[in-house]
Order: structure tokens, then C-alpha cells, then sequence
């Protein structure tokens, strides 16, 4: 847990077991806490419910039976939202419920599982799904938004967060995995950023992350950050590191810079991580909180690191933030609860001392209102009005924290400034920064007022009093009262709702204006009764009837009227004290019997006069009797008149005065009154039956007046126990006439009294008891215990009594003089001063005692309060006087931090005289240098001492004393120590030369950036050539140059370092990065002579940052990233795309799509050469894919010579397309040539589509296509219409089928075409059944023209069947002697031979040929002429 003086407080808020809750349920998936509000617990055992537990009583949970996998209560108010999976199903069901109410406000079935939810704000809910992000309103009836859907590298993720902006513009969504393989138990995080407005979407590393709004300087918008904590396992490292940006910054306006800070963890936590950030909208502070338990504490505008602790042993899975105190709360495993807060006290001593961070302490103490920066803030405010920056410093006094700026003091200042012609006079400026910061205090607005109106300017002023910016005061009404004549009125009855108490002194000022008052009086009180004031209205009216004027009667008489309805016992006191007139009372008094007789009689006989006049007259008609009843009895007269009275009366009987003195404490009055007047029978019966406990006073009286000691010796005998002893010897010791007492003592201790003033009266009586030392001891522990005034009386008159045991017992009882004095009396010195210092608390009066005691002892107590007490200077002279050593290391803390070394030289020598102690001579040594005693320095480092050299030196240097640090580091040969020292005295030739010795990289990096700062330009070269040899150190230099805007200088250092023998690949990278943020010419001919020693990736960021597209390019193709080469080229063509080259690289991208991206760009950009670019790519595209691309852009005619070439592959949309283009090019001629060889494509379709084209020729494509496709109906009818009488027949011929052929015949003849009949009857010469054309022929006397048909009829007839006899013949040969052979065969297996007679051949026999159809005779001879015989056979002779 933190400590009391640290930064953060840490206090135990719940434990969760402790209100019921199961150890089990104490997880992540459980417990929710959605604000500070609210913690809700789902339960599943014994049964299943709900605890919601108010934070603003713990104690008193609220548990429901309620089933859920989820639960959590809204931000703000009592709203439940629930969430279960539907059964059977992976959809969960949501619903919200107002528990107040006890009703749904509305529910949804998601259609996927919801893995992660939470409020995002008080009226929206955010859902996790598996791939998408959601949004639910809690108003309306609306159902979940998808906003975003999940980026790829959150897929398999745990999510842990999901955070909006406060302007709900950005979102963020945190997600876990396993580490990698080498490492896995340290979790890797990744976050999802997105934009609402842009619509897109960033993926980075991170475990926690948190948004904030802040209030950059020169920007009237608060700008939106987002701060994000990451721990990361690369190449074997670990990177944690906290970074703050700012999101949606616009252009022109100041901008907040981004901020990143190493996260520290120790070697114990190194596999922890990050899983909650909150960011302190009070404070502005970030807490990182990892799952051990560490808190790291940052500031959001610098992120400086303040606080790291550890708050909890036990992991923490949850946090949220405490948004009224700043700080947050954490629920760990155990169940813990634990608040976390500033500790607004300690902050900022803590940041200004051991962080030594002065500007951060400034700014968070102006930030919070924050204590701690008083001196700091003063500081700066007087260099920066030394400076002039006026308005710096009014800024600075209007945010001083708590107002400690904002004085009269800082007014004059400002006013003494003299003002500029032409320029805004300082406190202008002042007051300008204040009324734009809020509201001025009376001072400052009765200055500012007084500016105003003395430049008459009354709407500044009222427009100020409207907005509430300035604070009223009686000085600035006086001020402005001439210039501008309020409403009192308004005003009055506006104070009135606001401020009841106020009004009421309002009113009475106004009632004491000069010139009378404004309103009238019965008007402002009717105000008053109006809203039912009353005490407020009497308040003011008896302040206005104070003078008592005649003309008030009215209002007289209605304050008490008002008062006896109301609060009759103001009225009463109205009466008794009044200061109202006679008259008028009586005048009153009989109103008031007439208006109510029984109410209002004890009002009026309580008047003290009326009483006083009773007894009066009772006395002089000698009623005393009456007198002595109504002095007894009555509590109303005046006691000190009505003694007054009696005394001068004389009264025969002094029984009345004896009740008034006796009843109001006039004892002593009444004694001398009855002594004088020799009324001692008076005295006697007064002290013997009215009142015996008056004794002692009547007794002092009687001495006081000289009354002879026979008379008290027998008064005080005649009363005897009675007597109060105590009082009684007070008031003889008071006239130092105790020895009166001693026969009355004497009596009572014969009579056995115990009582202990007796015996103590006798021991002070130098009785034969003033000797006793028990009696003298007891005497003055009585006193002690029963009066402590008589204490130090008895000290100095006693002589013999116990002074140490005294003493101590005078100090319990706190008697602390009386104690100082019996020490003092007895000589017990030390004991006498620790009373003055640890009782009286007076370090003055025990130095003085000490300084006239001159004891050691006595110093060294005094040296050691002056110590506790912070007088450093005087303790640490008194330790000197004492002599005293041994508390040297008290002393050496307590001057450091009292800024004393000057004593504390003096100091130390005197203990180095008496212990050899390393603290001792270090200390000495500092506190040398501490006061500029150098030689000194010097003298002690070379004489023998056991000072820690180092660790002084380190100290020296730390607190900026670099002369004597480099006097201890030379001594001490600490090379590396003395170069930062010399670089501190800006000895820089001296800083490289002990750099060369201490031979560290850290040296030589602190000696290089302070010579750049120095603008050393040539000895930081030096040191920067040792540095950058290191991989590790190179970036941190080349940042440190770059932060410092000194670019030509780190080029040149880095070209220096090519040179170097251990020049490494870091080293031309990085010049390369220079080159390409710097020295953009430069760059492409560094990388192409060293392309080979570069570290392409990181120079490939530079570029692609820097927006070098052409060496971009040229490194990814160095690095064989072709698709990124390909894909800037494309993204930037104008400077990165040449023809030749992006044909190489595209050719071997490996993502295909990059093709088609081509394709879209040449298009685009360089149609004339995308066939050029197509060729390239022919065997990778997706031809199809191609053709469909540019069909829809309308350019498919740009790619006619790539779809050529690519036909060969028969794709029907290349087909199609080209088919398409021959179209309406009219090309039937290729049209033709394209259907012939490639026939995928929709053959109907197109010959649909060109049917009934204009051109013949395409027509007869159609015809064409439709043969083709086997519609040979279709293709002959269109030819038909075309006269195209080849074309039918080919396509008839080529159908095979009968009825087709025959019918063209027909059609001939019906059409008169006979020279067509005869072709056709040769083209189609297999199809013709010869009788069907001989029977067409010779019916339509046409059998000339079939005659060359006939005979080729009959000669293919013949030909047959001499090819059948043929066949028949060899056939039977081909048995013949296959029978022969079989026999051969038997005849060489049988034993014996078997003669049979040979069989002898078949008759030859004649096949006869079939009769004509019909008769020959008649027929015409067939023409020569005509028609050419289209596939017709040759003829031959028989």
C-alpha cells in the first residue's frame, strides 16, 4: 500500500466475501462495475441471481432471483441490462429493465452471439459479436446499430474493453491472445481504432487504452486524445511504452503534439501486462494498471512518468473510474474493492522534490487547484513579469492554484507596469484573462469597476453583473451608486429568493441611506411577511424603530403584533427589553388586554417595572409582609434596582433585602449593609438558618470591614461542619488571616474530621505539622488533585517535600509551571527543561534556562526540541554547546532540508573530532560544496578521510554544484561522470577528452547531445562516430539531431560513419531515412549503390512516409515485395509509373487481384497501351473477368488485339465480345472466320441477333450459324429468303436428313428454279431417294434434268454390287483354304488318312439388279452446261 506521504492514496473502499459474495464468483466474467456508481455480481449457485451493491451503501446489497450470463447496471441510474443465450441456439437475448420501476424498458434477439458488452455511455450500450460491433440505444425502440465490423487482427481475441470518445466520435476496442510460441505467458494485446465520421478503421498493439478531452493553448476546441498502454516481445525484447496522440486534429488549429513514455516494469513482473487504463478528467492524469497490481501514475499533457507502486497482491481483473475524486477503483481476486485517489496534499512537494519536475508540479497545481506550488508559482510569476511577458504571467496569476496570486498585490503590480503607446496596458490584460477564466473576487472586480467607470463605459459593467462575473461589495456599490441608480426593488426581491439572511441586511443598509430609504418600510416588510419571514421582517424593524420615533407607532405596534401570532416569546422579549416609549408601552399593553384578555395578561405582568413599582409602593405604605413574599417569589423585578431600594428604604425588617441579595449574589453588599447598620442578629440568622454555604463570604466581608475576630471566632463556631472548610480558608488566606481558623481547625480535628483542607490549612499554619515531609507532600498533591491555583504557593512556602516525585506528579496533572518550578527548586536541570520543552511547549524559556544552567545535558534536550521544532540553526548551536554527537545523523537530514550548511560545516567538524563515520565525512564534503568552498573541496579530498567519494560526487553533480563534482570525479578517476560534469560547465574539449577515456556509449551520447545543443558541432561529430557504431544507439542519436532541427549536421555525421571500419547496416539505413526526409535528391543514388547493405523494410516506411513513390518502389522490387511495388505505382502514378518497369513488376505479383487493379488503372490512366499490358499478363488473367471489366467501363473495343490473341483459349466471353465487335464492325468475314474456329459461345443468340441484319452477308452468317448449330430448318428458311440457293443445299446436304433434302427439291420446282432441282439433286445425292426424284423429275417433265442422277445411280448400283460378288468370292476362298488347312491339320494328327472325295463349288450365281422406278424412255438428254456437279462422284465405265 502507499505510503502517507505518497502521491496516490490506496484505501480499502468493500470486500466483496464480506457482504456475501462467493469466492467464485469473484471474476472477470461475473462482476461488472460500469461506474462508480454501481457494482453488479452474477450469481449460479445456491440459486441464480443478481447483487447490485450501491456504492453509497455498501453494506446494504440488493439480491435478485434473476438468470442471466450477464449483467450490467446502467452508468447513471437504476437500469439492468441482462443478457442470455437463446437455448438450443448461439443467439443471446437482451433486455433492459428499470428496477425502480420494475418494468422493461426493452429487449432484442441478437442473431450472433454477444462476447463482450458494456455501457459505453449512460444511454448506449456497445456489443462484441464474434465478427461486427454494435450499438443499442436505451431510447426508443430502436435495435443494435452495427458500427463497425471486427479488424482481422482480433479475430480468436478475448475482449476486455470497448471505450467511446466523450464526443462519440471514436471508438476503441481492446482484445488479448497468447504470447508468441517463444514466449507465451506474456499476453499480447491489440487494439481496434475507429473513426465514426471517416468510416475507417486502424489496428495497433496495445493492452489498455482510454479517451480524454484537453484543452490545447491556442485552440478554442477541446481536442479528443487517446492514450494506450503496450507491452510487446520482439526479436527476443520487450517493449512497454505508453503513448498519447490526438484524434481528428483539424487543420490550422493548434494541435496537441503526441507524447510517448517508457513502461517500466521491474524483473519480477516481466511477463505482466497491462489490462486497465483510466484517465482522470480532474487531474488530467492517466492511471495504467497492470493485472499484478502495479499502478503507473502519468500526465496526460506531457506524459511524464509521477507514481509507480504496487496496490495489490492479488491480480486486478477490473476497473473503472472514480470520476468526483479524480481517481479510480480496482476489484482484484480476492474481492477487494479499492479506491485509488491523489493525495492533494503531497502531489506536488512530491513531483517539485524527489521528481525534481518543477514546470509539471506548476501546471498540475494550476490544473487541480492543487496545493504544494505556492513558492514555485510565485517564482515564476515574478521572472515572467521580470520578463515582461505580462500576459504569460496575468495567465499564470488567473490559474494560480487556490487563488494565491490573485491579490492586491499582484493589481499593483500590474498597475505600476507603464503603459505602451499603441499596446494593451498590462491590466487590461489581467483583467481580460480573469473574466475569460470566471468570476473576480471583490478586489479585482472593484478595480476593474473603477477602470470602467472611469471611462464611462456602464454596459460593460452591467453586462459583467449580468453574466456573474464580478463579486459584489458594499465599496462597489459605493463606487458605481453615482454613476448608475438600481431597482431596489427587483433587487431586493431577487435577494430574496436567493438569500433570505442577505436580504434582510439589505434592507436594513437601504433603510440607513443617506437621504432616507429608498422603498418604503411597510412595503419591504410586507416582502418579507410575503414569504413568510418573520423573524426576518422583526429583525428589520426593530433595527428601523431603534431610534424610537413617534411617526414608527404603526410599525411599533405590528411588530409586535406580527410576533404574537407567530413567536410569542419574541414578543415576550419584545416587552421585557423594550426600548420603545413609556406611553406607547402602556398604550400597548392596554391594546393588548382589550384584544385578548387571557392570552395576553402574563405578557403584560411580566413587566420587570410593574413589579419594581409593586414592591415600591408595598414598601412605603409599610407592606412588608407583601415586600418580602414578592422579593421571594417573584423572578421578574430588578434585582440590583430593588436592592438599591431596600438599602436606602432602611426597612426595619431586612428579611426582603436578605431574600433579593441572597436570590441574585449580592452576599458580600448585604454583610456590609447589615455590619454597618449593627444589624448582626441579621448576620447571624442569615448565615444559621437561610443559607450556611454563604459563610465564607459573609466571614471575608466582616474581615474586609474590620469586624472584631470574636464575633467571626463565634459565628464561625456556631456553624461549625456546616461551614464549607475549603472556601473558608480561601477567603482568610486571601487577607492573610488564616490563623483566625486555628481554633475551628483544631476543633474539627478533635471532632475526627478527615476532610483534607483541614489539614492542610494547618500544615501552611508553620504548625508543628510544616515539618512533616509526608504532610507537606500530601498537602501539595491535594492541591494538585483539588486546587491547582494554590499549587505554586505551597512550592515557594515549603521547604521539605519530595521535589522529583512532586514534580512528576505535577506534570500528570498537567501543572506544568508548578512542575518547572520544583525541578528548577531542587536543581534537577534536565527534568526542569524537558517540562519547559515536551509540557510548556517554549523552546525560548528552555534555551534561556539552559543558557544560565550551562549544563550538557541540559543543551543536548534542548538541541534535540529545537531540532523536532524545525531551528535547524539554533539546534544544531546547541548540539555544539552540548558537545553532543550522537544524533549526528538526525542533524545532517534535518539542516539538508533546512538549507543550513553553513551550521552544519561547524556542525560536522565538531563530530569528526569524535567519530570517524563515512556519513560524516561525506556530509562534510557536500556541505563544502553546498556553500562554494572549494578549496576546501580540494584541501579534505586530499587529506585522509572515509568520505563515499562517488556517491558525493554523484550528489554534486545532481544538484548542479559541476565544479566540485568535477574536483571529486578527476580525484576519483570516474571518467564518465566527469565528461557529463565538464559538459554541464560547457567544457566541451575537456567532456570528449574524459569521454575518450571512460570509453561508454552512455558517455559518449551525453557528450554528443549536449555539444549539438551547443551547436559544437565538430566535437559532437566525434562523439557521434563512437556512438552510432552501436546498433542499439543509433536511433536515439539520429532522433536527438532530428528533435533539434539540426538535419545537415546528422547527414554529415552519417556519411561520415559510412567510412568507419565497423560501419553497419544501421548506419546506411539510416542515412537512407535521412536522405529521404532531408535530402530528397540524394536518396536514390544512396540506395542503388548500397541497396545490398540497407534495411529495406525501414527505409521502405520512410519513403512510403516521406512520399518518395519512385524510390518506393525501386526498394520493394529490391525486396521482391512486387504486389506492394505494383499497388504504388498504381497509387502514384504520376511520379512512380513507367511502362516498362510496372510490366516487369507486375509480372510477378503473387496476388492476382493486383492484376485486375492493373487492368483498372491502364484503363484509366493508359488505355492506348493496356493491350501491351494485357499480352504481358495473358497466361495469369481470368480472360473472362477481363472482357467483363471493360464491358462495363464501355471500352471493350480497346482490347480487340488482346482478345485475338487470347481466342485461341475459346472463352466464351472473349468470343462473345469479339463476335460482338465484328457485329457492329460489319467484319462478316472475320465474324466467320472467329464462328468457324471457336465455337464456345451462344450460337443462337447470336445468330438471333443478326438474322435479320441489314448486310447479306452477315445474314448469311446467321443461316451459317444456325447450320452449325443443327438448326437446319432455320438456317435454310433464311437463306431461302435470300435466294442463297447454294447455301440450302450445302446445309440440306450437310443435315443428313431425307425430308429436308427432298422438300428443297420441291421447292425448287414450285419455285421454277429446274437448273437448282438438278444441282441439288448432286449436292444432295446421298439424301435423294432415287425413285422420290425420278417421280418429282418425271411429273414435272423435268426427267432430262435428273438424267445425269439416273446414271450415276445405276453406275454406283452396279458398283455395288460387283463389290458384293467381289467380297462373296474371296470369302469363299478364304473358307476354302481355311478348310484345307484344317484338314492338312487332321490328317498329320490321325494315324490314318482319311480320303474323301473334294467337294465341289457352288454354282455361280447372278445378282439381279432392281427395276427403275420408273421407265427411261422419253427422258431428255442431260445439258452440259449449267450447274457444275457439286460433290458428285467420278463416273465410270461399266
Amino acid at each position: 500500500m502507499a505510503a502517507p506521504n505518497a502521491p496516490i492514496t490506496l484505501k480499502e473502499v468493500l470486500t466483496l466475501p464480506s457482504i456475501g459474495i462467493n469466492q467464485q464468483f469473484i471474476t472477470f466474467t461475473n462482476v461488472t462495475m460500469e461506474s462508480d456508481k454501481y457494482i453488479c455480481v452474477r450469481e449460479t449457485s445456491p440459486q441464480n441471481s443478481v447483487v447490485i451493491i450501491d456504492m453509497n451503501m455498501p453494506m446494504q446489497p440488493l439480491r435478485r432471483p434473476i438468470t442471466a450470463d450477464s449483467a450490467l447496471m446502467n452508468p447513471n441510474s437504476r437500469i439492468l441490462a441482462l443478457k442470455a443465450q437463446v437455448p438450443g441456439t448461439t443467439q443471446d437475448y437482451l433486455q433492459m429493465f428499470n428496477i425502480e420501476a420494475k418494468a422493461k424498458l426493452k429487449s432484442h434477439q441478437m442473431p450472433d452471439q454477444v462476447e463482450f458488452w458494456k455501457w459505453i455511455t449512460p444511454k448506449m450500450l456497445g456489443l462484441v459479436t464474434q465478427y461486427s460491433v454494435y450499438h443499442w440505444s436505451i431510447e426508443g425502440d430502436s435495435e443494435p446499430v452495427k458500427m463497425f465490423d471486427r479488424a482481422t487482427k482480433l479475430e480468436n481475441n478475448q475482449i476486455i474493453n470497448y471505450k467511446c470518445s466523450p464526443n462519440e466520435k471514436w471508438l476503441v476496442l481492446i482484445g488479448i491472445t497468447p504470447g508468441p510460441p517463444e514466449r507465451p505467458q506474456l499476453v499480447k494485446g491489440n487494439m481496434q481504432l475507429f473513426s465514426v465520421d471517416q468510416q475507417q478503421t486502424q489496428s495497433l498493439d496495445a493492452h489498455a487504452a482510454s479517451f480524454a478531452q484537453f484543452k490545447v493553448p491556442g485552440n478554442e476546441n477541446p481536442s479528443t486524445l487517446i492514450s494506450f498502454a503496450t507491452k510487446s516481445f520482439n526479436a527476443g525484447q520487450i517493449t512497454s511504452n505508453v503513448h498519447v496522440i490526438e484524434l481528428g486534429a483539424l487543420p490550422g488549429k493548434a494541435s496537441f503534439a503526441k507524447k510517448k513514455a517508457d513502461l517500466s516494469f521491474l524483473p519480477d513482473f516481466a511477463d505482466d501486462f497491462p489490462v486497465a487504463m483510466q484517465i482522470s478528467n480532474k487531474f488530467s492524469l492517466i492511471y495504467v494498471i497492470t493485472k499484478l497490481g502495479l499502478l503507473f501514475v502519468y500526465d496526460l499533457e506531457t506524459a511524464s512518468p509521477i507514481y509507480r507502486n504496487r496496490i495489490s497482491t492479488d491480480p486486478i481483473f477490473l476497473t473503472s473510474e472514480a470520476s468526483s475524486v479524480g481517481g479510480f477503483y480496482a476489484i482484484n481476486r480476492r474481492g477487494q474493492v479499492l479506491l485509488a485517489t491523489v493525495n492533494e496534499a503531497t502531489i506536488i512537494p512530491f513531483i517539485s522534490g524527489p521528481l525534481k519536475n518543477l514546470e509539471l508540479a506548476v501546471n498540475l497545481a494550476k490544473r487541480g487547484n492543487l496545493p504544494g506550488a505556492d513558492d514555485l508559482v510565485v517564482k515564476r510569476f515574478k521572472e515572467l513579469f521580470d520578463q515582461t511577458k505580462y500576459k504569460e504571467a496575468a495567465e499564470l496569476a488567473a490559474e494560480s492554484p487556490q487563488g494565491i496570486l490573485r491579490t492586491p498585490d499582484t493589481v499593483s503590480k500590474f498597475q505600476s507596469v507603464p503603459v505602451q503607446a499603441g499596446q494593451t496596458p498590462p491590466l487590461l490584460q489581467y483583467f481580460g484573462t480573469l473574466l475569460t477564466k470566471g468570476k473576480l473576487n471583490s478586489y479585482e472586480s472593484l478595480e476593474l469597476s473603477r477602470l470602467v467607470v472611469n471611462q464611462n463605459k456602464k454596459n460593460l459593467l452591467k453586462n459583467w453583473l449580468e453574466e456573474d462575473k464580478l463579486e459584489c461589495s458594499e465599496e462597489l456599490g459605493d463606487l458605481v451608486k453615482v454613476k448608475y441608480t438600481p431597482d431596489y426593488l427587483v433587487l431586493l426581491q431577487t435577494i430574496l429568493r436567493t438569500d433570505p439572511q442577505g436580504a434582510g441586511e439589505f434592507a436594513v443598509k437601504m433603510s440607513q441611506m443617506k437621504g432616507g430609504c429608498p422603498l418604503d418600510i411597510n412595503t419591504i416588510t410586507d416582502l418579507f411577511l410575503q414569504r413568510n419571514l418573520v423573524r426576518e421582517a422583526t429583525a428589520f424593524l426593530l433595527d428601523v424603530l431603534k431610534p424610537n420615533l413617534p411617526e414608527h407607532a404603526f410599525l411599533q405596534t405590528k411588530v409586535l403584533e406580527i410576533n404574537l401570532v407567530t413567536f410569542p416569546n419574541v414578543a415576550e422579549a419584545i416587552l421585557a427589553g423594550s426600548t420603545l416609549s413609556s406611553d406607547w408601552a402602556m398604550e400597548c399593553m392596554k391594546e393588548l388586554l382589550i384584544v385578548n384578555p387571557r392570552g395576553n395578561l402574563q405578557i403584560i405582568v411580566q413587566d420587570p417595572e410593574v413589579h419594581f413599582k409593586y414592591i415600591e409602593a408595598s414598601a412605603k405604605t409599610g407592606q412588608i409582609k407583601e415586600v418580602e413574599r414578592v422579593t421571594r417569589e417573584s423572578n421578574f423585578y430588578d434585582a440590583e434596582k430593588t436592592k438599591n431600594f431596600l438599602m436606602e428604604a432602611k426597612l426595619p425588617d431586612a428579611r426582603p433585602l436578605i431574600n433579593v441579595c441572597d436570590r441574585f449574589g449580592f452576599v458580600p453588599d448585604l454583610t456590609h449593609y447589615l455590619y454597618i447598620n449593627n444589624m448582626l442578629r441579621y448576620i447571624e440568622g442569615y448565615v444559621q438558618k437561610v443559607n450556611p454555604g454563604s459563610a465564607p463570604l459573609v466571614v471575608g466581608q466582616l474581615l474586609d470591614d474590620e469586624c472584631p475576630e470574636d464575633f467571626i471566632k463565634g459565628l464561625i463556631i456556631s456553624v461549625r461542619s456546616l461551614l464549607p472548610v475549603e472556601t473558608l480558608v480561601e477567603e482568610c488566606e486571601k487577607r492573610n488571616r488564616l490563623r483566625l481558623l486555628t481554633q475551628f481547625l483544631e476543633h474539627l480535628v478533635t471532632e475526627g474530621s478527615q476532610d483534607v483542607h483541614v489539614h492542610n490549612a494547618l500544615v501552611l499554619q508553620n504548625s508543628d505539622f510544616s515539618g512533616n515531609v509526608n504532610l507537606q507532600n500530601l498537602l501539595i498533591l491535594t492541591a494538585v488533585k483539588a486546587d491547582p491555583s494554590r499549587v505554586m504557593d505551597y512550592i515557594n512556602r515549603l521547604e521539605n517535600f519530595d521535589g522529583t516525585v512532586v514534580g512528576e506528579l505535577a506534570v500528570e496533572a498537567q501543572l506544568f509551571e508548578e512542575a518547572f518550578a520544583i525541578f528548577k527548586k531542587f536543581n534537577l536541570n534536565v527534568e526542569a527543561v524537558n517540562v519547559l520543552l515536551d509540557n510548556v511547549k517554549s523552546i525560548e524559556r528552555a534555551a534561556e534556562f539552559a543558557l544560565r544552567v550551562e549544563e550538557d545535558s541540559v543543551w543536548s534536550q534542548v538541541a534535540k526540541a529545537q531540532l523536532r521544532e524545525g531551528l535547524v540553526s539554533e539546534a544544531i548551536e546547541s548540539f555544539i554547546r552540548a558537545e553532543d554527537a550522537t544524533h549526528f545523523l538526525e542533524v545532517i537530514r534535518v539542516a539538508e532540508d533546512a538549507n543550513v550548511y553553513d551550521d552544519m560545516v561547524s556542525y560536522l567538524l565538531m563530530v569528526r573530532n569524535k567519530v570517524k563515520e563515512v556519513k560524516v565525512d561525506s556530509e562534510l564534503l557536500y556541505a563544502y560544496a553546498k556553500i562554494g568552498r572549494l578549496g576546501e573541496v580540494e584541501e579534505f579530498i586530499l587529506m585522509p578521510n572515509v568520505a563515499n567519494l562517488q556517491n558525493v560526487g554523484d550528489r554534486m553533480y545532481d544538484e548542479a554544484m559541476y565544479e566540485a563534482a568535477k574536483i571529486v570525479y578527476a580525484f576519483v578517476s570516474n571518467w564518465g561522470k566527469l565528461a557529463v560534469t565538464l559538459v554541464k560547465l560547457q567544457q566541451f574539449q575537456g567532456a570528449v577528452d574524459a569521454a575518450r577515456k571512460a570509453s561508454s556509449a552512455k558517455t559518449w551520447k551525453e557528450v554528443c547531445f549536449a555539444c549539438v545543443d551547443a551547436e559544437e558541432f565538430r566535437l559532437a561529430q566525434i562523439c557521434g562516430l563512437n556512438i552510432i557504431i552501436q546498433v542499439d544507439d543509433l536511433e536515439e542519436v539520429s532522433e536527438f539531431y532530428q528533435n533539434k532541427g539540426f538535419f545537415n549536421e546528422l547527414i554529415s555525421l552519417m556519411e561520415s560513419g559510412l567510412g568507419l571500419e565497423r560501419a553497419h547496416m544501421g548506419i546506411f539505413t539510416e542515412l537512407g531515412v535521412l536522405y529521404a526526409r532531408y535530402r530528397y535528391e540524394k536518396l536514390i543514388e544512396h540506395i542503388k549503390l548500397f541497396s545490398t547493405r540497407l534495411n529495406i523494410p525501414k527505409l521502405i516506411r520512410a519513403c512510403d512516409e516521406q512520399q518518395h513513390w519512385q524510390e518506393l518502389t525501386y526498394l520493394y522490387i529490391q525486396y521482391a515485395e512486387f504486389d506492394n511495388a505494383a499497388t504504388t505505382v498504381m497509387n502514384h502514378s504520376p511520379e512512380a509509373w513507367e511502362h516498362v518497369q510496372f510490366k516487369d513488376i507486375v509480372g510477378k505479383v503473387a496476388n492476382v487481384e493486383v492484376y485486375y487493379k492493373a487492368v483498372h488503372f491502364y484503363l484509366l490512366e493508359h488505355p492506348d497501351i493496356i493491350n501491351d499490358l494485357l499480352n504481358v499478363l495473358a497466361l495469369r488473367l481470368d480472360h473472362a473477368r477481363v472482357v467483363d471489366i471493360m464491358r462495363k467501363a464501355g471500352h471493350l473495343r480497346l482490347i480487340k488485339p488482346y482478345m485475338v490473341a487470347v481466342q485461341s483459349n475459346n472463352v466464351t466471353a472473349v468470343n462473345e465480345a469479339l463476335n460482338e465487335i465484328y457485329v457492329e464492325e460489319e467484319d462478316y468475314e472475320r465474324l466467320r472466320e472467329s464462328i468457324d474456329l471457336h465455337d464456345s459461345f451462344d450460337q443462337i443468340g447470336l445468330a438471333q441477333k443478326i438474322e435479320k441484319h441489314e448486310l447479306v452477308e452477315m445474314r448469311r452468317v446467321a443461316a451459317y450459324i444456325y447450320k452449325k448449330a443443327g438448326k437446319w430448318k432455320q438456317s435454310i428458311a433464311l437463306s431461302k429468303k435470300d435466294n442463297l440457293y447454294k447455301d440450302c443445299m450445302e446445309t440440306a446436304s450437310q443435315s443428313g436428313d431425307h425430308d429436308l433434302a427432298e422438300q428443297l427439291l420441291v421447292y425448287f420446282i414450285e419455285q421454277g428454279k429446274n437448273e437448282c432441282f438438278a444441282t441439288c439433286l448432286f449436292v444432295c445425292y446421298d439424301l435423294i431417294r432415287p425413285d422420290v426424284a425420278l417421280e418429282l423429275a418425271w411429273i414435272n417433265n423435268i426427267i432430262d434434268l435428273a438424267f445425269p442422277y439416273l446414271l450415276q445411280v445405276m453406275r454406283e448400283y452396279t458398283g455395288k454390287v460387283d463389290e458384293i460378288i467381289k467380297d462373296k468370292l474371296e470369302a469363299q476362298k478364304e473358307m476354302k483354304a481355311k478348310e484345307q488347312e484344317e484338314k492338312e491339320v487332321m490328317s498329320q494328327q490321325n494315324m490314318y488318312a482319311q480320303l474323301l472325295p473334294n467337294a465341289l463349288p457352288a454354282p455361280q450365281m447372278l445378282l439381279a439388279l432392281p427395276a427403275p422406278p420408273m421407265q427411261m424412255g422419253g427422258m431428255p438428254p442431260m445439258p452440259m452446261g449449267g450447274m457444275p456437279p457439286f460433290g458428285m462422284p467420278p463416273m465410270g465405265g461399266y
